[in-house]
């Protein structure tokens, strides 16, 4: 799947970024990469810095998804999400990008695929959940299956 075919599945949807605030951009991002050093998939660049204005995300999801604009509020900023992670100190290994309730979704970075899966990091266990239906492909894919799960 692509983006393309997620804006054609969803046709009918809003994009997930609202048009009001300022948008995600690539030197934030970048200084973001550099400051908590973590790796993310094309996939998710490419949605930071373009998809998000054009394709839609499920409600669920929206709600602690962080975006790569320091002038935004801390329930929609990327540096909150990457900044609260770093200091409980879970694994380096995984990189977050949404936060709910103290659990963390993340991209697992010790997948040999440029696109990494993601898995949720539960707080109450300290680890990655273990219910299958708690792990995707890769980022485009939990995209797709956050509104498949809402709509």
């Amino acid at each position: 799947m692509t983006y393309e075919d997620l804006k054609e599945k969803y046709s009918d949807r809003e994009p997930a970024f609202p048009s009001n605030c300022p948008e995600p951009n690539e030197t934030d991002l970048n200084e973001l990469i550099e400051k908590y050093n973590c790796k993310f998939p094309k996939s998710f660049i490419d949605f930071q810095l373009k998809y998000c204005k054009e394709v839609p995300i499920g409600d669920f999801a929206f709600e602690g998804f962080g975006f790569a604009n320091k002038e935004l509020d801390p329930y929609m900023n990327l540096e909150e999400v990457l900044k609260d992670y770093a200091e409980l100190e879970f694994p380096e290994y995984l990189t977050p990008f949404r936060q709910d309730n103290g659990d963390f979704w993340c991209f697992d970075n010790r997948s040999s695929e440029s696109e990494f899966p993601v898995v949720i990091f539960d707080h109450n266990s300290n680890g990655i959940e273990s219910d299958p239906n708690y792990k995707w492909k890769n980022f485009i894919d939990w995209l797709d299956k956050t509104m498949e799960d809402e709509y």
